[in-house]
């Protein structure tokens, strides 16, 4: 009897427990309703988009009294002093001429090598591994965008590949076409020898086809000094005829400048590194250095910026847009109005299970309608990736049950 008395009671009392938690339960959270946001990562940079000038050390090349000039240097090409830069001709058939002299003696370098191996034991193997290898290397050049290269390894690759397919019977009727194109090419070199001739590079440096005029007055000196007004002077400039056929830009050293607004550029400091993104001639972001910032004025500075790499890339172009990164910031993007500042540490509630938890976190920059914060891997008490952060109205607490 008394053993169902106590069994009623402790009913009772569970019953009682459970009734007061649901009852906790339904006043507690009633209209603290609640959505989760999943915290990803996200990368801010801080930059502008500008125009500005590429400025180098530059000698432009005349060509004198000559009457054709024909450049026989690639653009970005290194040049030695005292190498040719130029070819000059007398008229249109003089070049017309040289070109017949210069393709003759390619095919002639072809055949001779070819005649060479017609008597010899070379295999099919050896041929077949270096026609490979010379494939290779076209394939290779091509696909770094060195296309002049390209081209003079796809020439190098003719006479293996004639030689290849050359049999004994072959070399007979070779020798003789050989010995007529050797009696062409002495001709036709006799008749070019007063019709053409060279120039030679004064100095060492790297060569480009495009003169603007500007080569003695956009220089790295001048824009030790230059002021806004001074810089913006050259706004819309286009190429002035010098009579030069060309330049070498003679320091490995070059520059970007520009005039933009002071307010993004207060907290450069000089050396500081700007990637740089060109808006053609450069295949690749530029890392570049912070060479000067001048003072203000009206608003507005210039900023000069160098690299010594890349020089193959900046010998042609004048003017530039480009797009200017002066900082990276990576982190975790959560919503302003997830964060919570508790003891004056700043922090959010993101879902566990059913319950809150508090993760603090360190904001580093501010992007509009949210935070961007650290990510933090030391603990696991920290944020993280795909967390669920809690956006809510109501009250909440860390270890919070949160009921929809």
């Amino acid at each position: 009897m008394k053993s169902d008395k106590f069994t009623k009671a402790v009913v009772i009392v569970l019953f009682c427990v459970v009734a007061s938690y649901l009852i906790f339960s339904v006043t507690r959270f009633s209209g603290d309703s609640f959505t989760t946001y999943k915290a990803v990562r996200y990368e801010v940079g801080d930059g502008i988009t500008t125009s500005g000038f590429l400025v180098r050390s530059e000698q432009a090349l005349t060509a004198g009294s000559a009457e054709l000039v024909v450049p026989v240097r690639d653009e970005g090409e290194k040049v030695g002093r005292g190498q040719t830069v130029a070819a000059t001709y007398r008229d249109e058939a003089a070049r017309s001429r040289q070109a017949r002299i210069e393709a003759l003696e390619e095919e002639l370098a072809q055949m001779r090598y070819a005649h060479s191996f017609s008597g010899s034991d070379l295999d099919s193997a050896t041929l077949d591994n270096d026609i490979q290898r010379q494939m290779n290397e076209v394939t290779l050049l091509a696909a770094r965008r060195e296309f002049s290269a390209a081209d003079k390894a796809a020439e190098a690759l003719k006479p293996y590949v004639l030689r290849r397919y050359l049999n004994s019977a072959d070399a007979e009727a070779l020798w003789t076409r050989i010995r007529s194109a050797e009696a062409t090419l002495n001709e036709l070199r006799a008749e070019a020898e007063a019709e053409s001739g060279s120039i030679a590079a004064p100095v060492s440096g790297w060569f480009s086809g495009v003169a603007d005029g500007y080569e003695a007055e956009l220089t790295p000196e001048f824009l030790e000094t230059a002021r806004v007004t001074e810089l913006e002077h050259y706004n819309g400039i286009g190429r002035r005829e010098t009579g030069a056929f060309g330049k070498l830009v003679t320091g490995q050293k070059w520059y970007f400048a520009a005039v933009v607004p002071a307010v993004n550029v207060e907290t450069l400091e000089i050396g500081d590194r700007v990637d740089a993104s060109f808006a053609y001639d450069f295949y690749e972001t530029v890392p570049m250095r912070v060479e000067r910032v001048s003072d203000p004025e009206d608003g507005r500075r210039v900023l000069v910026l160098s690299c010594e790499s890349y020089i193959q890339s900046a010998v042609s172009s004048r003017i530039q847009s480009a797009d200017l990164v002066f900082s990276n910031l990576s982190g975790l993007r959560v919503p302003k109005t997830a964060i919570y500042v508790t003891e004056g540490s700043s922090g959010v509630y993101v879902l566990e299970g059913a319950e809150a938890k508090w993760k603090p976190i360190e904001i580093l920059c501010d992007n509009g309608d949210s935070f961007i914060v650290k990510l933090d891997k030391t603990s696991t008490k920290n944020l993280w990736p795909e967390d669920e952060i809690i956006l809510t109205t109501g009250e909440i607490f860390n270890g919070k049950v949160m009921v929809k």
